[in-house]
């Protein structure tokens, strides 16, 4: 049996929409999962599983119809889905009462339920969110009964918040997959037969690093797993070492250089580290200005001439700072960052004073 395990896909979310180049991430999200139903019509699979937040929220009844649309545009593959703790299931949603169409089998109840699939040999089991936060472990003590079928565990959670899971407890219940949704990252455990697929596109700029889905092949006894990236765009961070001679345009050079060569779909959180001249004054707006820029960290130091420094001031704190240092002889890293940031900290408040 092959099979898609897909989830937290977060349909409504626009993140980065107060931003220029990100006013359409609400629309790019909505048109990755389009194009993954249009991969999966291309290359059929038996399954496609969707762990929870197929929502960003409550899902309003148009965009019910849309997405069970496009289930019906895969008529050969199965569905398996629930909700999860964003999309959860509340007074008046649209889940409780909407018809979907043939293929696609929706874990509604609150409760762990067991639904077979006899066409797959398969047994799924798995629930849905009815309110945000579900501190209970439910899926540690669920106990397989037929054990000639393949069974699988559609799983939504694993913090404190979200149904605690131990993987110990879930793996010996006898599952032959356990599709985890809720955590963003992706993390393959064939251990114990289980993984989490990740988001399918970056949601905020904490899910850092590639997004997508992952591939499968089931069968009794085996079980083959492969993360595939396929996301539009992901976080990425993009750390740049400066020196004492470098311009601004240079740097602005530079970090293009490194997008063109990353990648200039993605997101970038930018880092800048390493010693600059002191008169040397970097500006984030002109680095942010680049493209697809969340923010520039500056944790650079100015690379100081701490003698000439320690001459200019020996009657001041400055320079009882800087020779404590100075008398040490070699420095350790960790000594070496103290004396550089702490003669920052003391000029900028020096500066203050004037």
């Amino acid at each position: 049996m092959r099979f898609i395990h897909t989830g937290d896909i977060h349909l409504g979310a626009t993140p980065e929409s107060k931003r220029e180049w990100g006013k359409n991430r609400g629309d790019e999200i909505w048109n990755t999962f389009e194009r993954l139903i249009r991969e999966i019509k291309i290359n059929p699979v038996d399954l496609l599983i969707i762990s929870g937040d197929l929502f960003h929220r409550q899902p309003l009844l148009r965009e019910l119809k849309e997405v069970d649309y496009l289930f019906s545009t895969i008529p050969e593959t199965t569905v398996v889905l629930c909700a999860g703790n964003h999309d959860a299931i509340k007074k008046g949603s649209f889940y409780k009462d909407f018809k979907w169409s043939n293929n696609v089998l929706f874990l509604a109840d609150k409760n762990i339920q067991k639904v077979d699939i006899p066409k797959l040999n398969l047994c799924v089991y798995g629930l849905s969110y009815h309110e945000n936060e579900i501190t209970d472990a439910l899926y540690d003590h669920i106990i397989v009964d037929e054990t000639e079928k393949i069974n699988l565990l559609v799983a939504h959670g694993g913090d404190e918040k979200h149904i605690p899971i131990n993987r110990r407890k879930v793996a010996m219940s006898g599952f032959d997959y356990v599709a985890m949704g809720h955590i963003h990252i992706p993390d393959i455990d064939e251990k114990n037969k289980m993984a989490y697929c990740g988001s399918l596109e970056p949601i905020d700029c904490g899910d850092v690093g590639e997004r997508g889905y992952i591939s499968g092949i089931l069968e009794k006894g085996h079980l083959d797993l492969e993360f595939i990236p396929f996301a539009k765009r992901n976080y990425m961070e993009l750390t740049y070492t400066v020196n004492t001679k470098i311009t601004n345009m240079e740097l602005r050079h530079r970090l293009q250089d490194a997008i063109a060569e990353k990648g200039q779909d993605n997101m970038y959180m930018v880092i800048l580290d390493g010693y600059r001249n002191p008169d040397f004054e970097i500006y984030p707006s002109d680095i942010e200005a680049l493209g697809n820029i969340v923010s520039v960290q500056d944790i650079t130091v100015p690379d100081f001439d701490f003698e000439e420094l320690y001459e200019e001031n020996k009657d001041n704190i400055l320079g009882m700072f800087i020779k404590k240092y100075l008398d040490k002889g070699e420095r350790t890293p960790m000594e070496q960052k103290t004396l550089y940031y702490g003669t920052k900290a003391l000029m900028d408040a020096m500066e203050d004073k004037l």
